[in-house]
């Protein structure tokens, strides 16, 4: 009875440290989400505008692209922000990728942009448009399989840019100062991808 008890006693003890910590797990993570503003309604484009021909729709409270070129672009520009984003590859070698400080001249993409690669090859979280030091044993080391949600944070601040793949640094530049403000932008490039959670956080001055 004796071991029992204090066995009793040891779970219940446990489970009221789960019950007190959860509470500081919930402000760690409004913390960590504190000025951010969603730019994606799971429902509609607004806020969004489809550029050359794209076809992405709204489809499950998710954004997809399947086939064609083009690109999203963004209502508002930014100049320094935090943007973040989840996607998905629903196939191997999938290729397209994420715009910022767009312009909106372009034949099927912007002809000034940065631009961080979403594509399950091993130019994955690679940055056009800027010299950059990519770990690329690290991207595939924390990419996900194909199907499974992955995770972008990407910070840009005058000529920094540092790109997160599901929370491990993988790709910076400390020369993406020659675009200093523009818009945001998804590529379609007849790779089939999925995206939901987008959210900003505009830094600004």
């Amino acid at each position: 009875m004796v071991h029992y008890h204090s066995v009793t006693q040891a779970v219940i003890a446990v489970a009221a440290l789960c019950v007190l910590g959860m509470p500081n797990v919930s402000l760690a993570a409004d913390k960590a989400e504190e000025g951010f503003v969603s730019l994606f309604d799971g429902k509609t484009l607004d806020g969004w505008h489809l550029m050359n021909g794209a076809k992405f729709v709204v489809e499950d409270g998710v954004l997809k692209h399947d086939v064609g070129l083009g690109w999203l672009r963004s209502d508002k520009e930014y100049a320094d922000f935090i943007l973040r984003l989840e996607f998905r590859f629903l196939k191997p070698k999938q290729d397209g990728g994420v715009f910022l400080r767009s312009v909106k001249a372009g034949e099927n993409w912007p002809n000034q942009k940065y631009e961080v690669q979403i594509e399950n090859t091993a130019r994955m979280a690679k940055i056009f448009g800027a010299p950059h030091d990519l770990n690329v044993e690290l991207v595939q080391k924390v990419l996900k399989p194909d199907g499974e949600w992955n995770a972008y944070d990407i910070k840009i601040v005058g000529s920094r840019l540092e790109v997160r793949l599901n929370g491990e640094l993988v790709s910076t530049s400390s020369s993406a100062g020659t675009l200093t403000r523009g818009y945001l932008g998804l590529q379609a490039e007849n790779g089939v991808h999925e995206y939901r959670n987008l959210r900003i956080k505009d830094l600004s001055k």
